[in-house]
């Protein structure tokens, strides 16, 4: 038995669904490794020097190395975004 071409797709064959689960998966780990790591440490950066507990330590570099990789995604976004108008600046004036 086929399928119809213009039946939608079930959800969890859909991209979207795919990246949920994958998000969920690495926020579960991510919440149990916090979870088990809640004794002080000591934290030193150049001259500074700071006591946390490892938790807050691991969020915060988690959450700073997602800003990283937003940053990066967002630079080559852009870096795409002005390749394509350039390339179709060239071939709009090649027409002519």
């Amino acid at each position: 038995m086929t399928t119809r071409p213009d039946s939608p797709t079930p959800a969890w064959k859909t991209r979207r669904f795919r990246l949920l689960v994958l998000f969920g998966a690495i926020t579960v780990l991510a919440l149990i490794l916090v979870l088990q790591n809640f004794d002080t440490t000591e934290v030193q950066f150049l001259f500074w020097r700071a006591e946390a507990p490892l938790a807050w330590v691991l969020l915060t570099f988690m959450a700073l190395g997602a800003g990283v990789e937003f940053l990066i995604r967002l630079l080559v976004r852009r870096k795409r975004t002005k390749r394509a108008e350039r390339t179709s600046l060239q071939d709009g004036s090649e027409d002519r």
